[in-house]
C-alpha cells in the first residue's frame, strides 16, 4: 500500500473558523428575502456547505433574486469578514510541518475564488498551499469527486490522498474520489460527520501530524 503524500483540505469551518459569520450572513439574508419566516440557528446551521445559489432556492427559483442574494450575502461577509473569523489552533504549525516534509497540500472550497481569497491570505495559509479548487473552477461540487480530481491536477505526483473537512460533503467527496478522509471534532456538524466514519478523526490539528507519520510508517 502506498503511503500518504498528499492533503486536501476544505477552508471554512476547517482551516479558518468562519461558522458564525456564515451564520450571521445567511440571518441578514433571509430577514431581507424572507422576512415571514424566522429561521431557527440549526436551521441557519444546516445551509452550511452548499453552494450559495443551491441554497438560496429555499426562498425563490427565480435566477435573478438568487444572484440578488449572493451579493447580499457576500456584502455582510465582507463588511464582517475579520471580526467574526479566526484561524483554527495549530493550524499554520500543522501546515508548516507537512510543507517541510515534502507534502502535497491542497484547499477544496465551495467558494468562489474572490470570496476565499481574502481569508486565504490573511492568515498566510498561501505560503504553505500550492493547489486550489475554487467552485468557479469546476462544474460539479462536493460530494461530487470532481473538485478533488481538479485540485491534484496541480500535483506532478501523488499517491495517497487524504481529504480533511467538517462538513459531510467534504467526506463523501473523499470517498467517491477514493480518497482517504478525515473529520474534525470542532465541527458544527460533528455528529453527521460521524455516522460517515470517516478513516480518521482528530480534535487538534497537531493529531494530524501524528496520524499520518504512523499510518506511513506502517505501510
Amino acid at each position: 500500500m502506498q503511503k500518504i503524500d498528499t492533503i486536501l483540505f476544505d477552508l471554512d469551518g476547517t482551516l479558518v473558523d468562519s461558522n458564525e459569520l456564515i451564520i450571521k450572513s445567511f440571518y441578514e439574508t433571509m430577514k431581507i428575502y424572507m422576512p415571514e419566516r424566522d429561521f431557527s440557528r440549526a436551521e441557519l446551521i444546516e445551509m452550511i456547505g452548499p453552494p450559495l445559489k443551491e441554497t438560496f432556492l429555499i426562498a425563490t427559483n427565480n435566477p435573478n433574486t438568487i444572484e440578488e442574494m449572493i451579493d447580499y450575502y457576500r456584502k455582510i461577509y465582507v463588511d464582517l469578514e475579520f471580526d467574526y473569523i479566526d484561524i483554527y489552533p495549530n493550524t499554520i504549525k500543522m501546515l508548516k510541518a507537512f510543507s517541510e516534509k515534502g507534502f502535497n497540500l491542497g484547499i477544496v472550497t465551495t467558494k468562489f475564488k474572490e470570496s476565499a481569497i481574502p481569508s486565504i491570505e490573511h492568515y498566510g495559509l498561501d505560503k504553505y498551499i500550492t493547489s486550489y479548487c475554487f467552485l468557479d473552477d469546476i462544474t460539479e461540487h462536493k460530494p461530487h469527486p470532481e473538485p478533488i480530481y481538479y485540485a491534484l491536477k496541480a500535483f506532478k505526483n501523488h499517491k495517497k490522498v487524504m481529504m480533511v473537512g467538517d462538513n459531510t460533503g467534504d467526506i463523501e467527496a473523499g470517498f467517491n474520489a477514493d480518497c482517504l478522509t478525515c473529520g474534525l471534532e470542532w465541527s458544527i456538524k460533528r455528529d453527521l460527520i460521524k455516522e460517515l466514519n470517516p478513516d480518521f478523526w482528530i480534535e487538534d490539528y497537531l493529531e494530524l501530524i501524528d496520524i499520518i507519520e504512523n499510518y506511513n510508517k506502517e505501510e
